[in-house]
């Protein structure tokens, strides 16, 4: 099974809707791919940041008739490890992104692709999820090619 890790500031919102929907389309097309999410932020779990998740991705995911599995954890920060151990990285705002990831992982930096989602309030919800979506639905066809 080759693996993928999705990165955002919290893993609380746009990583998390990105690991679920990743799964789910993966699944459907019976790829060897498995995803997992993490946050960069060193306020990991953020206390502003009710639950486990943000109603925003359970919403999302509600809409397009998806149960997500992992819905119950909490946010989980990034570590070395995590950045060695699978096979594509994806981190999801490259302008947020890469100067936490120069501060933190610099030697990762340059085997990490960078989307770009803005966190809110830059993006609205439904635009940066409907943008999410169709850049995951583009990654699904690369990685099965």
């Amino acid at each position: 099974m080759k693996k993928i890790l999705f990165l955002c500031t919290g893993n609380y919102y746009r990583s998390r809707f990105a690991e679920e929907y990743f799964n789910h389309v993966a699944s459907e097309k019976g790829l060897n791919w498995e995803a997992n999410s993490r946050g960069l932020s060193l306020n990991i779990p953020n206390p502003d940041n009710p639950g486990p998740i943000s109603v925003h991705v359970l919403s999302a995911l509600t809409d397009r008739s998806i149960k997500g599995k992992n819905l119950a954890r909490f946010p989980i920060a990034v570590t070395k490890n995590d950045l060695r151990k699978y096979d594509k990285i994806i981190a999801l705002s490259e302008q947020e992104h890469r100067p936490m990831l120069e501060s933190c992982f610099n030697g990762y930096v340059n085997t990490i692709t960078f989307f770009e989602v803005g966190d809110l309030p830059l993006e609205k919800p439904g635009s940066a999820i409907k943008k999410l979506a169709t850049l995951i639905e583009t990654l699904v066809l690369q990685v099965s090619a």
